[in-house]
C-alpha cells in the first residue's frame, strides 16, 4: 500500500493573491468591498497557514551538552545559544527547560541515560519530533591561543525511535565563537539529513499478539505493532512471557508498508536470559541481551534462547562464561 502526503497549498499563491489586490487599490485609488472582503480572507488564511507551518515543524527537545573538558560558563551559554539557533532555523519551537525538568522528575532514571531508547521515551514525553544532543571536547596545545574542538550532534526521530542522524567534526584552533557557529550549522544539517532519509511503515504481527519488539536493539512497542521505520534492513526479536524468543530480519522499502506475521512457539528459552545494563539503562529499556546456550551452536535466523541486540561497546564488556552473542 502507497503512503502518500497532503501537503497544503503554498503561502506564495495566497500572498500572491493579495499582493495584487493590494496592488490595484494602490493603482484606481480605492479598493472595492469585494476586494476589501478579499484581503481580510487572504490575510487570515496567511495567519492560518504560518501557524500550521509551525505545527508541522514541531517541537525539539535539546538536551544538555556532555562536554569532556572543563569550559567557562560564558563559553557553555554560547555553545547553548548556538544550539538552539540551529534548531529554530529548521522551525522548530524548542521545548522550555521547565517542561524538561518536570519529565525528568517525574522519570529521574532518564536524566542519566543516553541511549537512544531514554532519548526516545523522553520525546514522547514531551511530544516532541527530535531530540537533540551535543557533545564538545576541547583540546589546548600549547603555543596555540586557541584550542582545538571535538564536536559531535546527534538528532533522534522521535517518531521512529532511532537515530536519524549524527554529525561529528573538527574545530582546529578555533575561538569560541567560531565553535558555536560550527556546531549551529552542524545541528542544522543533521536535522536535515534526518528528514530527508527514506522511511515506510513497519507492521508486525504474531500469533499469540502481545510480544515485546525490539528493532535493532531497541524496545519500541508491543504486538501488534505498527510504527514508522527508515528504509532498509532491521533486525527484529520477539520475546512472549510463556513462548520462545524469536529473531528476524526483515526491509522496509520507501513509502510502502511492510507487514510481518510470525507464530511464536510455546514454551520458555531453554537457559536464563540475563540482562546486562549499558550507562545505567533502566530496567525498563534493556539494550541488549547476554544469553547463555551453554556453549551449543545456534544457527543464524533460527528460533533462538535469546540474542544480544545493539552494536556499541558490546566488545567492552567481558562476556559471561558459556554465553554466546548475536552481533547485529
Amino acid at each position: 500500500m502507497m503512503l502518500t502526503t497532503h501537503r497544503p497549498p503554498g503561502l506564495s499563491a495566497v500572498a500572491r493573491s493579495a499582493g495584487h489586490a493590494a496592488a490595484r487599490g494602490r493603482t484606481s485609488g480605492r479598493v472595492t468591498r469585494g476586494e476589501r472582503a478579499g484581503l481580510v480572507v487572504a490575510v487570515a488564511v496567511l495567519g492560518v497557514l504560518a501557524t500550521s507551518a509551525a505545527a508541522r515543524a514541531g517541537t525539539a527537545v535539546l538536551l544538555a551538552p556532555q562536554l569532556e573538558q572543563g569550559l567557562s560558563p560564558a563559553d557553555q551559554s554560547r555553545l547553548r545559544l548556538a544550539a538552539q539557533k540551529g534548531l529554530q532555523a529548521q522551525g522548530f519551537i524548542l521545548t522550555p527547560d521547565s517542561d524538561l525538568e518536570i519529565a525528568l522528575s517525574g522519570e529521574p532514571q532518564l536524566k542519566s541515560c543516553h541511549t537512544e531508547l531514554c532519548r526516545e521515551r523522553l520525546g514522547r514525553l514531551l511530544d516532541a519530533r527530535v531530540v537533540a544532543r551535543y557533545r564538545v571536547k576541547t583540546h589546548d596545545l600549547p603555543g596555540n591561543k586557541n584550542p582545538d574542538w571535538h564536536l559531535n550532534v546527534e538528532i533522534l526521530d522521535v517518531e521512529v525511535g532511532a537515530l536519524g542522524a549524527g554529525l561529528t567534526e573538527d574545530c582546529a584552533h578555533c575561538a569560541p565563537g567560531q565553535a558555536a557557529d560550527q556546531l549551529s550549522d552542524m545541528l542544522r544539517r543533521a536535522v536535515l539529513q534526518s528528514a530527508a532519509r527514506p522511511r515506510g511503515v513497519l507492521e508486525i504481527y504474531t500469533q499469540p499478539p502481545g510480544a515485546s519488539v525490539f528493532v535493532d536493539g531497541s524496545e519500541l512497542g508491543i504486538t501488534p505493532y505498527k510504527r514508522a521505520a527508515f528504509a532498509g534492513k532491521h533486525k527484529l526479536v520477539l520475546r512472549h512471557t510463556g513462548y520462545r524468543s524469536q529473531q528476524a530480519e526483515v526491509e522496509v522499502d520507501e513509502t510502502q508498508r511492510r507487514r510481518t506475521d510470525l507464530t511464536l512457539a510455546p514454551g520458555t528459552d531453554p537457559v536464563q536470559v540475563m540482562v546486562v545494563e549499558k550507562d545505567k539503562t533502566p530496567v525498563y529499556k534493556k539494550w541488549w541481551f547476554w544469553v547463555a546456550i551453554g556453549g551449543a551452536a545456534v544457527a543464524a535466523g533460527a528460533i533462538t534462547a535469546g540474542v544480544v541486540l545493539g552494536t556499541k561497546g558490546a566488545s567492552a564488556r567481558a562476556l559471561p562464561v558459556n554465553t554466546y552473542m548475536f552481533k547485529f
